[in-house]
């Protein structure tokens, strides 16, 4: 018979097996981007009711998510959901996610000279919180558009582009940034405590369920609402922060602020500090039920 080559030998098969090599190029950070985007983009609109009624909580330390909805849903009615504020959140949580989940590795190795995969919870928690600056900067002015619009009772505005004209001819640049400060302790405690606590509650879990999707989707939620219990209070005093500064751009009496102001921390801490005083830790949690089915099926979808 005729002389049959072995396969590695084989030089049509070496040749398939190079051009094979070429066609698969080396996978990189990039790649990991479409499915977090995508990932990203279906929690923001699934979970945004659950932000709208948060945002509610939050800006008005005291009132219940029943009566947050029912005042929402009065306002506005159901078709509310989707005009108040939801592109804005759509495109805001996107970016966060994208930027925070990219980051994380990229900071990971910077510091620690080796990948993500081999720190440790600290490491890998630290890297996160790092990686937050770039994705507060992206996120602010829509943190701020979609804010207004969850809060505008009386309608004064007509749609994302119409409150981001009415911030920047009252305050310009700045006026973008606003809450900047308690938003960036707020990632850097939320991205942190999720990178912390993620591995161990993976590996608890694994003891439990035998399925990996489901381990991951658990653990996912449990980080992400670990990480709110972190970050609640931040929210709170940073949604009562924004929401002053808000008011004050009707005011025309009142002085434009430096567009330093967003960047100072005081105002936030300050805050914090009155509704301590005023309301006890209550009152720096309030919102926290939605704010955990928020976060933690953020956490979810993205484990």
């Amino acid at each position: 018979g005729p002389t049959v080559l072995p396969p590695h030998r084989n030089p049509q098969n070496k040749q398939q097996q190079a051009m094979a090599n070429a066609g698969k190029r080396k996978a990189n950070q990039f790649d990991t981007l479409p499915p977090i985007c995508g990932g990203a983009f279906i929690t923001s609109i699934v979970m945004y009711p659950a932000d709208v009624v948060r945002a509610i909580c939050m800006s008005n330390p005291g009132t219940g998510a029943g009566a947050a909805l029912k005042g929402f849903l009065d306002a506005h009615g159901v078709m509310g959901f989707v005009k108040q504020g939801l592109v804005a959140e759509v495109t805001r949580a996107s970016i966060s996610r994208a930027v925070k989940f990219f980051m994380q590795p990229i900071v990971h190795k910077a510091i620690y000279g080796k990948p993500e995969t081999q720190g440790t919870p600290v490491s890998k928690g630290l890297s996160g919180a790092l990686g937050t600056f770039p994705e507060v900067i992206a996120i602010s002015p829509l943190e701020n558009i979609k804010l207004a619009a969850q809060l505008d009772k009386e309608g004064r505005f007509k749609g994302s582009a119409d409150i981001a004209k009415h911030i920047w001819k009252t305050r310009g640049f700045g006026g973008f940034m606003t809450g900047f400060a308690g938003m960036q302790v707020r990632q850097f405690l939320w991205t942190g405590g999720f990178f912390l606590t993620l591995d161990s509650y993976k590996s608890g879990v694994s003891s439990v369920v035998s399925n990996k999707l489901a381990q991951d989707v658990i653990a996912g939620f449990a980080a992400g609402a670990t990480g709110t219990a972190f970050n609640c209070w931040t929210d709170v005093c940073r949604s009562v922060v924004q929401k002053k500064a808000l008011a004050e751009t009707f005011d025309a009496s009142i002085p434009r602020p430096s567009a330093f102001e967003p960047y100072n921390p005081g105002p936030f801490f300050a805050t914090a500090g009155e509704i301590f005083s005023t309301r006890g830790m209550t009152g720096l949690y309030s919102g926290v039920g939605p704010k955990m089915v928020h976060l933690g099926g953020s956490g979810a979808i993205l484990a």
